[in-house]
């Protein structure tokens, strides 16, 4: 039987994103979304912000956006959130070197 596990939903908002993929439905900042333990959340996010900043990620926002119970193998463990951000890091450098301003 499977462990299920209470999460909270961590936003990470990197880089403004392209203005008319923002027109088209796309969302407002590129970056992630990462459940992990709700017992851990404060820590996840100084670890998020830690990796981000070793990646030269840059970030606009770190934050928490609800709860979700899901199974163990779903929750986000440091090693996954680090091979996460590697994986997307020059892309969002990139992004970030585009200079979308943001709007509301």
């Amino acid at each position: 039987m499977e462990k299920i596990i209470r999460c909270t939903r961590i936003g990470v908002d990197c880089v403004a994103n392209d203005p008319v993929d923002v027109r088209c439905g796309g969302p407002e900042y590129l970056g992630f979304d990462f459940n992990v333990q709700k017992e851990q959340a404060e820590e996840m996010k100084k670890f998020i912000r830690e990796a981000l900043n070793s990646f030269n990620v840059p970030v606009a926002a770190i934050y928490s956006y609800g709860e979700i119970d899901l199974n163990e193998e779903k929750v986000w463990t440091k090693e996954r959130i680090v091979a996460a951000i590697s994986k997307d890091a020059n892309y969002l450098i990139s992004e970030a070197s585009r200079n979308y301003s943001r709007r509301r």
